[in-house]
């Protein structure tokens, strides 16, 4: 399934590009802790320090801010998986699609908030979240797993029945998503702030070796037994978390 058009909000070019990230700053807050219905647009205006009036010259509803928070966070993570069919399933070149996914995250640290904010409190935005956004990339990544599968280029993917891939694809999720989405309950637990940067250094580390483990099955960093030589390293991870597809 294809990733959905890209929307644009009214006028989004209308501020300054660090106004507009303000904005969607202080509403992706927002929206993670009170939920769309509970977040208002004074607060999101007071947050982004602008007055409302001036917020209604940006975005011309809630609704408009919410689909433009959704955009930011969510657009890239279809250009992972567009990367993640060309590539070799290398070590390698899944460190690098994992990479991508927490750095991509980490610059919108409280999506995964408001991604299971919506979950738990259900309703027509779930709905609209779910069918827009949350169920083309599940349907993209599944299809993808079973055309690598398929074509035997990963050899822990053949352990895995049919019906157990979503359940994976979900593990994936727990792993990646859940550090950010319950980082107040982590700092609380672990004593420490999950999305500093040493954390998150960790948790990548950690993630990469879960990704190797379920799909290649082996956690280490080395070819798989009969990879093919020069395999490694065709795939990396640039400085800003994204990839370079194979020549």
């Amino acid at each position: 399934m294809s990733s959905p058009a890209k929307t644009t909000s009214s006028n989004p070019q209308s501020a300054p590009s660090s106004t507009r990230e303000r904005i969607l700053d202080a509403a992706e807050a927002l929206f993670a802790s009170r939920g769309f219905e509970g977040a208002a647009m004074r607060d999101i205006a007071a947050g982004a320090r602008l007055n409302p009036a001036s917020l209604y010259n940006h975005f011309t509803s809630k609704q408009a801010l919410f689909e433009a928070v959704l955009e930011r966070g969510l657009r890239p993570l279809f250009a992972v998986l567009d990367a993640l069919e060309l590539v070799d399933w290398s070590p390698a070149s899944l460190d690098a699609a994992t990479d991508t996914f927490i750095a991509q995250l980490a610059r919108q640290p409280r999506l995964p908030a408001l991604l299971e904010h919506e979950a738990l409190s259900g309703g027509r935005h779930l709905t609209q979240l779910t069918q827009k956004w949350l169920r083309p990339l599940f349907d993209r990544a599944l299809a993808t797993f079973k055309e690598t599968r398929a074509g035997g280029r990963t050899g822990a993917l053949s352990d895995w029945e049919d019906d157990e891939l979503p359940i994976l694809l979900m593990t994936f999720h727990h792993v990646i998503l859940g550090n950010f989405a319950l980082a107040p309950m982590l700092r609380e637990v672990l004593g420490e702030d999950p999305l500093s940067a040493d954390a998150l250094e960790r948790q990548r580390r950690f993630a990469r070796k879960v990704v190797r483990l379920l799909t290649l099955g082996k956690a280490s960093s080395e070819a798989p037994e009969g990879a093919k030589e020069g395999e490694l390293g065709r795939t990396q991870s640039k400085p800003d978390g994204s990839m370079n597809a194979p020549p």
